[in-house]
């Protein structure tokens, strides 16, 4: 990406910046980013840092984010929040499971990574990180194991059991023969006994059943955030149990009988999931009973981690009005009593997460405005950065505003979503005496007059006019492309 970054350094600003990362605490704001430059800023700031973590107002802009990013980093990984309010719904997916133990799995092998999230996602009780690693298991061809052991040990890393594997977070267990699928796995693994000695390990398809590669060990993560061992769950069972029959005391002092009755099934219905199936899923919102003292994702990260803010007024804006809609809602179930007192403080508060940010080493990407209570800028730095107009689908105007760039002595680089469209374009351009090439090298610079045109996606375009650089997409060109829609 050195055609990209080489013309970032040029600007002083970048250069301070950059200079002030990781050595000191607090939020250094940034004026005039705009749209998908915002992910080339950061990739040039974070040039070198082993842990980012881009911060979004909300999920679709986290998507958005993370989509642009991506061009610069394939291994970027998106954090979802969870959503507590609707922790107890008996239909969900494990989707989000996996993209967040995703992130959870390259913290614990210590591996750079840079991770978009939302506020919400910080909010998040989460078990202590160190006690989720604790439960990562390796097993190796030669080692004894026994069958037993490991069927009581999957159900409490959340694996469900399944007859066959079809998906991840399932196991199988027919004879000597047990099938796992990790959720940070892409196929399934068969570990095939001699006795209580493992004789062999293999990935296999989950569709067709045949084996894909032999592996001389295999990583087995949690499929769940939440693991209980028999010590947890007893004692978090106990504090649920005491709770419940608290809360249908006070119930029955003011004749609410509806509700006490309410509490005692939930009660009830935790307690004998917690004895009889030992099957921690759909108990994410009892957190608080099992760990005392929940962290966050952010506890998860080193110190010396980069936190860029897109938009920080917003940021806080969000992160308060999550915080408000979660505790009316619980405060609402806990009164009907669809809700224990120790579910309803399964986040941390805004102004708690805003402090603790501004105690890291982070970064404020706005656009206009500058950052108000309760962040504190430590440094202000203003960049001048313009949109590119859209061309819908002219080619002359392209052609016309490339010329005029050209004979400033601008850099520009043209993104093309295919390789091939990418090579005729650039065949187009010089044909229209543009200086235009196609290539992939990374390491190729982009001289002033010349044409670049690669294979990458960006949401939008973006010009540095003091440094005479241009970033075009092709959706600038041609327009975004829209979804058929289905006919009823």
């Amino acid at each position: 990406m050195k055609a990209f970054r080489a013309p970032l350094h040029e600007l002083g600003e970048v250069e301070e910046i950059r200079g002030r990362l990781g050595k000191t605490r607090g939020v250094v704001q940034i004026t005039g980013c705009i749209d998908s430059q915002k992910a080339h800023l950061i990739d040039c700031l974070g040039e070198g840092c082993r842990y980012k973590i881009i911060v979004a107002a909300n999920d679709l802009k986290a998507k958005e984010l993370y989509e642009d990013y991506q061009f610069f980093d394939r291994e970027a990984l998106l954090y979802p929040a969870k959503d507590f309010i609707f922790f107890q719904a008996d239909i969900h997916s494990n989707l989000l499971e996996q993209q967040r133990i995703e992130v959870w799995k390259a913290l614990a092998e210590k591996r750079p990574v840079t991770v978009v999230l939302t506020m919400a996602a910080f909010m998040n009780h989460l078990m202590p990180f160190e006690i989720w690693q604790e439960h990562i298991c390796r097993l190796s061809i030669g080692e004894e194991m026994s069958l037993e052991d490991w069927k009581r040990r999957l159900l409490e890393l959340g694996y469900e059991r399944n007859s066959q594997v079809e998906g991840p977070g399932q196991y199988a267990l027919r004879g000597g023969i047990l099938d796992v699928f990790p959720l940070t796995e892409e196929n399934p693994v068969r570990i095939e006994l001699w006795g209580d000695e493992i004789d062999s390990i293999r990935s296999f398809d989950a569709q067709s059943q045949r084996s894909i590669e032999n592996l001389d060990y295999v990583d087995i993560y949690p499929a769940s955030e939440l693991i209980l061992d028999r010590k947890v769950r007893e004692a978090g069972r106990k504090k649920i149990a005491r709770e419940g029959e608290k809360a249908q005391k006070v119930f029955r002092a003011e004749m609410k009988t509806e509700e006490a009755h309410r509490v005692k099934l939930l009660a009830e219905e935790t307690r004998d999931r917690l004895e009889e199936f030992e099957d921690p899923s759909g108990l994410d919102g009892f957190l608080d009973y099992f760990y005392p003292n929940p962290v966050s994702i952010l506890d998860c990260f080193p110190e010396d981690t980069v936190i860029f803010l897109d938009e920080p007024n917003r940021l806080a804006e969000s992160a308060a009005a999550a915080e408000q809609e979660f505790r009316e809602s619980m405060q609402h179930r806990l009164e009907k009593g669809y809700a224990l007192a120790g579910q309803t403080n399964l986040l941390f508060s805004c102004q708690e997460m805003v402090g603790r940010l501004c105690g890291r080493c982070c970064v404020g990407l706005c656009t206009l405005e500058n950052i108000r209570n309760p962040w504190k800028a430590d440094g202000k730095y203003n960049l001048s950065v313009r949109a590119v107009n859209p061309y819908n689908n002219s080619f002359e105007l392209l052609v016309k505003d490339l010329q005029r760039w050209k004979e400033a002595g601008y850099r520009v680089i043209l993104l093309s979503a295919s390789r091939t469209r990418g090579g005729r374009l650039a065949e187009d351009l010089r044909d229209n005496g543009l200086n235009a090439f196609y290539t992939q090298e990374e390491e190729r610079l982009v001289q002033p007059g010349e044409i670049l045109v690669t294979y990458g996606s960006s949401q939008r375009g973006y010009e540095y006019p003091m440094i005479k650089f241009v970033v075009i997409s092709e959706s600038d060109i041609f327009g975004k492309e829209r979804k058929k829609k289905k006919r009823r």
